[in-house]
């Protein structure tokens, strides 16, 4: 049976006017104490929390509380909600709080209250936790007469008591607050304190569930451990019924999803039906359907689930470039093989080995391979466990040399300070650390939607809180020591503007737009990787703007250039190449077409098809040169200089594992 994680809340906020001490930041604690109860209250219905909470005013104008109805003295005390779920209604009484004129706000009485309240109302019922916040400076005169017997029923009904409003310093002065304090082990924090904790959402906590797989050593042994997931990617799906506290059976529509699925025969929509399509693929011009019993019977079958060794390797030879993302997980034993783990574990200790393992995580799923690594945490071992990348998921890029650059010492020294002064590793603690940092753009729609479910009828706010602006900016700290080096940096290292004069277009070869309708042109204006040439040449012929249609043509040149594996797959942006050049002589625009022969040759290079080169210039797409045009400012020596490639040494050599390693078997 799950254990129940449901808690019961009390919030007992001051309104009286002792609420309206000023802080140090010119805020009143008042104002502190409804933007904290109001962030506790959100933060629970971000996290689809069920936890039951109530809101308790004291210092108020007017009395409504269960103890004062049967003529005891607790006047002053107003129950606005009992428990129950958060609800935005809740939220809206919050913030629109406003304090009182009573001087007079009896927080001890106000806990007798809330205690009761809690036992009232959580009788029939299972909670993890019973909780009393209380905002409050303590700063009123009250009678302390009954406050022993109060703190011994509070500790009595293992009420945890949150005082926020003031530092447990301030109450060591009074010895009566000191000894409640400690009779109740309640905790006491100011709000400059609590302030930093509680200004940012959280999302719905989940709990990690064990993947309970047997690690095999092929048919020798299995050791059985348990898989959770150390790190993954913070989901970004919202679930909009955050808002159902607001709707009501005659406002919800119900709403049908209907497709439609139909092809274009001469311009006219021809619908089908559902059942007279099947799948396939295209292989060239020609389509080739698949039923499902060609899935079955060439679909990828893995075998069942398993976590396989494969061997052992050096750690040494698992460079941290080969590591890849997608999450990792940490495996423990289970109870019945803890010494077989630890036995493995030390030996791979002792020897700095890894192990390599092949991992299916349900059936029929992809394998993967993955590197496992011995920790050891808390007096606790485990396994990391990172994927490795297949011989097709390595890419290694040759970047050109930086040579012709040559820092000098005072150079150097001043990156060098930056790189120390801008170092997250402060006192031994590193800024950013994942659990600690929060995504601000989480932050910021969790923001927005508690606008909107507030307020419905106003417009956001352009402006970002100044708690996830925070967020973006670098610390304090970090960029006063950098301010220094990088004054430095400007003035060793100084950038000038290049300005690039535009090429003069004939008025018969250019629409004029405005800029929205040229935005519009352009998401109208699309070339297909299909048939490019033939798209470009219908674009130009219906009118469209040549030089948003030779955008798009060269991006998507480049685009099959980066993904081609082979000359053959050079063929086709080639043949787009000569199409540009022929337009471009044409156009009397030379300049841009060899400006686009440079991003053209760069990457081919830097993606590693340095070999094709030469054979890619040979379709006759070199640059213009001033003997084809007189505009160009090309020599024919510059041409040919510019189709010559020298073959850089393969910097893959520092990889190349010896035939001998073990590594090699299983990378």
């Amino acid at each position: 049976m799950a254990a129940n994680k449901k808690e019961a809340i009390v919030l007992a906020i001051d309104v009286g006017k002792n609420s309206l001490q000023l802080g140090s930041d010119g805020e009143t604690n008042f104002e502190k104490a409804k933007f904290c109860a109001s962030m506790i209250l959100k933060r629970k219905i971000f996290a689809e929390s069920k936890d039951y909470l109530a809101l308790i005013l004291f210092g108020s104008s007017q009395t409504n509380n269960h103890l004062a109805s049967q003529g005891y003295y607790y006047n002053n005390i107003e129950i606005v909600t009992s428990l129950g779920v958060v609800t935005w209604d809740l939220i809206k009484h919050v913030n629109s709080l406003s304090p009182s004129d009573i001087t007079h706000s009896d927080w001890l009485n106000t806990l007798v209250v809330a205690a009761d309240m809690l036992k009232r109302e959580t009788e029939d019922k299972i909670f993890k936790d019973l909780q009393i916040v209380l905002f409050s400076n303590l700063a009123t005169d009250i009678s302390f007469d009954k406050i022993d017997i109060i703190a011994s029923g509070i500790k009595k009904q293992y009420i945890n008591l949150t005082i926020i409003g003031k530092d447990c310093e301030d109450i060591l002065v009074n010895p009566v607050l000191e000894t409640f304090i400690i009779k109740t082990e309640a905790t006491a924090v100011n709000f400059d304190s609590v302030l930093p904790k509680i200004s940012h959402y959280k999302q719905k906590e989940v709990t990690p569930r064990a993947w309970n797989v047997p690690l095999s050593f092929g048919n020798v042994f299995n050791i059985k451990v348990a898989g959770y997931k150390k790190i993954d990617e913070t989901t970004k799906s919202f679930k909009w019924l955050l808002c159902r506290n607001y709707d009501t059976p005659d406002s919800i529509s119900a709403m049908n999803k209907h497709t439609i699925y139909s092809y274009i025969d001469n311009g006219e929509e021809i619908e089908v039906d559902r059942d007279d399509i099947i799948d396939g693929f295209r292989f060239g011009d020609t389509i080739i359907p698949v039923s499902d019993l060609d899935i079955q019977a060439y679909g990828y079958k893995s075998g069942p689930r398993c976590l396989q060794v494969l061997g052992f390797t050096k750690a040494k030879n698992i460079q941290r470039s080969f590591l890849m993302d997608g999450g990792s997980y940490i495996f423990k034993p289970h109870k019945e093989d803890i010494i077989a783990f630890s036995a493995i574990f030390k030996a791979m200790v002792e020897r700095e080995e890894l192990m390599i393992i092949r991992k299916i995580y349900l059936n029929d799923c992809l394998p993967t391979i993955g590197a496992m690594f011995p920790q050891r945490e808390d007096n606790e071992n485990y396994f990391v466990c990172v994927n490795l990348p297949y011989a097709e998921d390595e890419h290694l890029f040759k970047l050109p040399s930086l040579e012709s650059f040559k820092p000098n010492y005072e150079e150097k020294n001043v990156v060098c300070n930056l790189i120390d002064a801008m170092d997250l590793d402060v006192d031994g603690n590193e800024l950013f650390m994942p659990e600690n940092t929060h995504d601000p753009e989480l932050q910021y729609v969790y923001d927005c939607i508690a606008q909107k479910a507030i307020n419905p009828d106003k417009m956001l706010t352009k402006t970002i809180p100044e708690y996830i602006q925070s967020l973006l900016n670098p610390p304090e700290k970090i960029m006063e020591k950098a301010k220094q080096p990088i004054d430095e940096i400007i003035k060793l290292f100084s950038l000038q503007q290049e300005i690039h004069e535009k090429c003069p277009i004939e008025e018969n070869n250019a629409l004029q737009v405005s800029c929205d309708e040229e935005m519009d042109i352009s998401k109208q204006c699309v070339i297909t990787a299909f048939s490019p040439i033939d798209d470009f040449n219908k674009l130009l012929e219906n009118g469209f703007n040549s030089t948003i249609v030779c955008g798009k043509m060269k991006s998507i040149t480049l685009d099959l250039i980066e993904s081609s594996t082979s000359m053959e797959d050079l063929e086709k942006p080639a043949s787009n190449l000569k199409v540009l050049r022929e337009f471009y002589i044409h156009g009397n625009d030379v300049k841009s077409y060899n400006d686009l022969m440079y991003l053209v040759k760069d990457s081919v290079l830097l993606s590693g098809k340095e070999e094709m080169w030469s054979q890619f210039v040979d379709s006759g797409i070199g640059l213009i040169t001033n003997q084809e045009a007189e505009m160009s400012d090309i020599s024919q020596e510059l041409s040919e200089n510019f189709m010559k490639h020298e073959v850089i040494e393969d910097v893959a050599a520092e990889f190349i594992i010896d035939d001998d390693d073990p590594l090699k078997e299983f990378l």
